[in-house]
């Protein structure tokens, strides 16, 4: 959470911005399993890319979010005090 902190353009809003960033892992801690164990039961069940097709799925996803973070800034603005 460093890095949703320190985005923060001011402290008036730093409260806001870490509450909006633990509302959304926790979204992603309660819909992640479900969703994860429901594309590998209908990967297997319907035997797309021989029940292999959830490994293909993540690794895309992990493409796509590392490329996301690669486009996070390398140096941290300072913010008003």
């Amino acid at each position: 959470f460093l890095i949703i902190t320190n985005s923060a353009p001011s402290k008036n809003v730093l409260g806001a911005i870490n509450g909006l960033g633990q509302m959304s892992a926790s979204v992603a801690r309660a819909i992640g399993p479900a969703l994860a164990t429901s594309l590998f039961a209908f990967s297997k069940k319907h035997n797309v890319l021989n029940g292999n097709a959830v490994y293909i799925v993540f690794i895309v996803l992990t493409g796509g979010l590392r490329w996301l973070g690669s486009q996070l800034p390398d140096k941290i603005q300072d913010r008003d005090e």
